[in-house]
């Protein structure tokens, strides 16, 4: 029997660093956090690490709290990248080709044709994604493997980042002694914990506003298809309160804390012996909010599917937390606005918003693990066909035993193979239904 799949995510965030242990069954039936640890992070500014020693130091202490509790080393870890850096870029492309049976490997070479053209050498692909797939000019196929045709065409979405943003990073994550094993985009790690298949498929737009940055990805008909980041998040209100009332930090964000757990009383919240009247710390937060709002509009008219998310704008991250923030921002939008907060999990108590991107992260890579691993198995059982295969024709061959081998009951043990074949494929379709 298989070991169950135990992996290590990580969420280097702007101002904390949050590392989540997860274990998935063999079967892909039961999905538990084994532990969860989240420390202030230093060192890292606008997703961009500022002082990697800082930075080394604050994963450490991370990662040292929970090998402690755990009693034991890690050594591998998949990771989130978010960056107002990272681009979207899409090109529609064509590959021909004698008559034949359309394979994976068509789809591949027909991504590869927009990589190409599309990606400089210092450029990385963080995500990719086939929609508009046709074969021969037919209509769009949800799946062109197995089709019969002499080209394929469809629309290439790469996410894409320059090598030399994200290698800083991951230095500071080697040196701690972890392997970056995945490296996955936060914004659609924030969507797989928040999002369900219809969602993506009518059409939304996840917004992810976090400390430092806000991000956002565009689905439409189960895909990708958009994202952007903004370097404004929750620091920045702190830092607009901390400058217009010249007060240090550490009051500014015991401010927002207050107003966010709604400790105030008589339209004035109390800090120490200071005393701040609510409707002036609203009005810094409507001005920074108008910078969010220009830029949600923004990112959904470059998309070009505007008008076209039917299940509106769902809003997660930890300063969505703040009422004052996300009641500005939805009433300014002219589609359907909520709050999302991550599926629950076993073993995870207290789930919210600000942990959207770790969970996501780990979902994403558990998942991928559980579909290279039944991929393994359906390999493995076809290597065992085909060596059945191999022995029935050298029975059939010998005359002298001729009778020994009866066709039909290989017909038998075929369609078993086939059945327990597709119930592989079956539950990896539907293995995140059986956790949540």
């Amino acid at each position: 029997m298989q070991d169950n799949i135990v992996k290590l995510a990580l969420d280097i965030g702007n101002a904390k660093i949050k590392l989540i242990l997860g274990e998935l069954s063999t079967e892909g039936l039961k999905l538990k956090v084994l532990d969860y640890v989240e420390v202030q992070s230093e060192g890292i500014k606008r997703s961009i690490v500022e002082d990697s020693d800082l930075l080394e130091k604050s994963l450490k202490k991370a990662l040292n709290e929970l090998q402690e509790r755990n009693a034991k080393d890690f050594f591998k870890v998949s990771l989130g990248i978010s960056s107002d850096r990272i681009v979207s870029k899409t090109d529609h492309a064509t590959l021909d080709f004698e008559e034949k049976e359309i394979t994976a490997k068509d789809m591949y070479n027909l991504i590869d044709e927009v990589k190409r053209s599309l990606l400089s050498e210092d450029e990385v692909v963080i995500e990719q994604e086939a929609y508009n797939v046709r074969v021969n000019s037919s209509g769009i196929l949800k799946n062109p493997i197995g089709q019969v045709g002499k080209n394929i065409q469809g629309d290439i979405h790469l996410i894409t980042i320059k090598k030399s943003e994200i290698e800083k990073m991951i230095e500071v994550v080697n040196k701690v002694g972890l392997e970056v094993e995945d490296i996955y985009l936060n914004a659609s790690a924030s969507a797989k914990a928040t999002l369900d298949q219809e969602d993506k498929q009518m059409g939304v737009a996840l917004i992810d506003i976090g400390e430092g940055a806000t991000d956002i990805a565009i689905y439409k008909n189960d895909k990708i298809i958009y994202t952007k980041s903004l370097s404004i998040g929750g620091m920045h209100f702190i830092n607009d309160i901390s400058y217009l009332k010249q007060i240090p930090k550490k009051e500014a964000k015991e401010i927002l804390e207050k107003l966010r757990k709604k400790e105030y009383s008589n339209g004035v919240i109390k800090v120490g012996e200071k005393e701040f009247k609510i409707d002036d710390i609203k009005n810094i937060i409507d001005a920074r909010t108008g910078d969010l709002i220009s830029f949600i509009n923004k990112t959904i008219e470059e998309s070009g599917f505007n008008g076209y998310l039917g299940k509106g704008l769902a809003f997660t991250g930890g300063a969505v937390a703040i009422d004052e923030i996300f009641s500005k921002v939805g009433n300014k939008m002219e589609c359907a606005v909520r709050k999302v907060s991550p599926f629950p999990m076993r073993g995870l108590e207290n789930v919210n918003p600000s942990m959207s991107t770790v969970i996501g992260i780990l979902l994403n890579k558990l998942e991928y693990e559980f579909k290279k691993r039944n991929e393994k198995i359906v390999e493995e059982d076809k290597v065992v066909v085909e060596k059945e295969e191999v022995v029935e024709e050298h029975i059939v061959s010998q005359e002298k035993i001729d009778t020994i081998f009866l066709q039909e009951d290989f017909e038998e043990d075929f369609e078993k193979e086939e059945e327990e074949t597709t119930g592989a494929i079956h539950k990896i379709k539907k293995w995140i239904s059986n956790f949540i």
